[in-house]
């Protein structure tokens, strides 16, 4: 079974979520309200994915992503103005309001990102990763003129969207521009 994490500060948000994923059949392994709590149920469980808010009792979700690196994948559920104040490799951002469809792929991408990194080595998957999707956001600001943050904000859409990882998207759009 999938360790997910559920974290927002509130507690009537941490149960709604929770009751989302159950309705799916999935389980919360932890309802968190601060990134403390957050730290230590990931120190237990090893690894895990955490769906949260942006702001946390005692951190905002980026701090938390950070904090967490190559130990956790996080999917921050916010308001658009909150999510462009946050970023970081292992960080997907979902805009609120969401469909249930929109959540349960965005859960998907997770679930896949935290999965994969834990099959291969984490430096090799990183290095391989970060060169596609650096390379991805060069040809995307060249030949769209994006600046890299609108780059990186299209391929993590798309990979949210489509439910297939970021480093899998920005390979087709290395591969759709090169060929």
């Amino acid at each position: 079974m999938e360790r997910i994490i559920v974290a927002f500060s509130s507690e009537e948000a941490q149960k709604r979520v929770a009751r989302l994923l159950a309705s799916e059949g999935w389980e919360a392994a932890a309802l968190c309200a601060s990134g403390a709590e957050v730290m230590r149920a990931v120190g237990k469980l090893g690894s895990a994915a955490v769906i949260c808010g942006f702001h946390l009792r005692d951190m905002t979700a980026g701090t938390l992503a950070a904090d967490l690196r190559g130990r956790a994948a996080l999917m921050v559920m916010a308001k658009g103005a909150c999510l462009e104040l946050c970023g970081g490799e292992n960080l997907y951002k979902l805009p609120t309001p969401a469909s249930r469809g929109d959540f349960f792929a965005a859960l998907n991408v997770l679930l896949e990102f935290e999965s994969s990194r834990l099959r291969r080595p984490a430096s090799q998957r990183r290095e391989e990763e970060q060169r596609i999707i650096r390379r991805a956001k060069e040809l995307l600001m060249d030949v769209n003129r994006m600046s890299e943050e609108e780059a990186h904000r299209f391929l993590q859409k798309r990979s949210m969207d489509s439910g297939i990882r970021l480093a899998e998207v920005a390979q087709s759009v290395v591969d759709s521009y090169t060929l």
